[in-house]
């Protein structure tokens, strides 16, 4: 690059270098002494071993970075060389070559650190977040920096050269209007005023709609004094987007696209459309509005299967008006699920929702285990089975009564 001092980065030489003189800055990784002295230099972009050999040329060059600290910021000039046959490191990018130092520089020396800067070192989260600069020349994190703001160039590619949006800066200091959530005050010059920091962007966006600009978005900093709420953040982050004469199909078509074109390409494609199910399939699938469908174990209605069997509690919670028999299956649950588990489950429903539930399983013959196969004939139990895609060691846990109290506890 024409505006840095460095001809190259540490993890960008390779064997088509080899024979060029390259200046390198970095932080020393590591050292390791043997005839020669070799050092590990590391930037952003990666890892370059330096070689400084035992001979008298380059005897000051040793003495200097052989009183180096590790994590010592340095300046190295060489050549780029093959690393001898069978000394090559396939684990780094640049381990078919070294660079023979001619000339180096301490530019600052290091003391000693509270932790070594390596991935696989373990340090608490207290004393990461005490020297968080430390903890950000780590690799993973770079590389969680550099990827977020790839992504949300990504976004603004798409948002405003595809679709034509208009990237907003909204004012921070704000009228105070109250939401869900408390504000952090700023106090002003003038006695008794203050400023607010704002929770979003709302009003402004709405007013940008008002005044014709069509298609608004910003990467947008929101502020929310949630202090007794160890899950949130008192400051976050949000893409936030506003559009005139748009319906919700247009909106989730809109984030579908833009998720799918700056989705990274090293993480795989994102199908679209998304899957998508209305509140009331929630409900009456999962008993939530904000379910977790990776485990599947949809709530399923089986009254009518059990309809004209003699099970009083069943009958008599089919006789009210919103009245309903539900189940989940949970596959392969007699190898996770104890006894005492599943006594703990029953507890938990009869102490929170006042219902009683009743566990089916399946033996490995093929047949039910349950207080209700006495009460089941086998077209009824051979229903079930069907109904439910029971397999060997599977649990199915069965509520019956009114059907907001019978969903709520399964």
């Amino acid at each position: 690059s024409s505006f840095v001092a460095r001809t190259n980065t540490c993890g960008e030489l390779r064997s088509a270098h080899v024979g060029q003189e390259v200046t390198l800055y970095g932080w020393i990784q590591y050292q390791r002494y043997m005839q020669d002295l070799f050092l590990v230099l590391r930037d952003f972009q990666g890892l370059t071993q330096i070689l400084i050999p035992q001979d008298e040329a380059h005897a000051c060059v040793k003495e200097l970075l052989a009183n180096a600290p590790v994590e010592s910021v340095v300046r190295v000039t060489g050549i780029v060389c093959a690393r001898p046959p069978g000394q090559e490191n396939p684990k780094m990018p640049t381990g078919d070559i070294e660079v023979k130092a001619e000339t180096a520089e301490i530019l600052n020396s290091c003391k000693k650190l509270p932790f070594e800067i390596k991935d696989f070192i373990k340090k608490s989260e207290a004393l990461r977040m005490q020297y968080r600069y430390l903890d950000l020349r780590s690799f993973q994190l770079q590389y969680n920096l550099r990827l977020r703001s790839q992504v949300v160039m990504r976004m603004r590619e798409y948002l405003c050269n595809l679709h034509g949006f208009v990237d907003v800066e909204t004012p921070t200091l704000f009228k105070r209007t109250p939401g869900g959530a408390k504000e952090f005050l700023v106090p002003s010059r003038e006695v008794g005023k203050f400023y607010s920091l704002p929770q979003s962007p709302q009003q402004f966006k709405q007013l940008l709609m008002v005044g014709g600009l069509d298609r608004y978005f910003q990467v947008a900093r929101c502020y929310r004094d949630e202090g007794s709420r160890p899950d949130r953040q008192p400051e976050f982050t949000q893409i936030d987007i506003e559009m005139s004469f748009v319906d919700q199909a247009g909106i989730q078509r809109l984030i579908e696209g833009l998720l799918q074109y700056s989705w990274p390409e090293e993480r795989g494609s994102i199908v679209t459309p998304f899957p998508s199910m209305t509140y009331e399939e929630a409900l009456a699938d999962y008993g939530t509005d904000k379910p977790d469908t990776r485990f599947g174990m949809k709530i399923v209605d089986i009254g009518d299967s059990l309809r004209r069997s003699d099970i009083q509690f069943i009958q008599n919670a089919l006789s009210y008006p919103n009245g309903t028999v539900k189940v989940i299956c949970i596959p392969q649950g007699m190898r996770y699920l104890k006894n005492k588990d599943l006594d703990l489950l029953k507890v938990s429903a009869r102490s929170q929702f006042n219902q009683e539930i009743v566990e089916i399983i399946c033996r490995p013959d093929g047949s039910l285990k349950s207080l209700l196969t006495k009460s089941l004939g086998e077209e009824e139990q051979s229903e079930l089975i069907q109904a439910l895609g029971m397999q060997v060691d599977d649990v199915v846990l069965l509520a019956a009564g009114e059907h907001k109290q019978v969903v709520g506890s399964i």
